[in-house]
């Protein structure tokens, strides 16, 4: 009983440290994402088919937020795609005064 004992709460320390370890981590390490790509994304049809060219929607995404992608790389979600992800460009140049090259 004793030995069942020792092993539960070894295995719950080490559960408690490496818990505890992740944490810090995560936030000692954290990587600040492009609020403008994530706004793209969430308009596009999340296919993640790589008819554009790009592996994913979230690449094609980080594309046309840095100006190496036209507005309507998105074969899949057509011009409705474009429209919504050129509503979304123009809303955030509104609410962050950049200047946006070709947009």
């Amino acid at each position: 009983m004793k030995d069942i004992i020792i092993s539960v709460a070894t295995l719950g320390g080490f559960g408690a440290l490496f818990g505890v370890l992740l944490g810090v981590f995560n936030e000692r390490f954290k990587v600040e994402e492009n609020p403008l790509s994530k706004a793209i994304y969430d308009a596009l049809p999340h296919g993640e088919c790589g008819a554009c060219g790009f592996p994913g929607c979230f690449p094609c995404a980080e594309a046309i937020a840095e100006n190496r992608a036209v507005l309507d790389a998105c074969t899949v979600g057509g011009q409705e795609t474009a429209k919504k992800v050129k509503e979304v460009l123009e809303n955030f140049k509104k609410e962050n005064n950049k200047q946006f090259s070709n947009f």
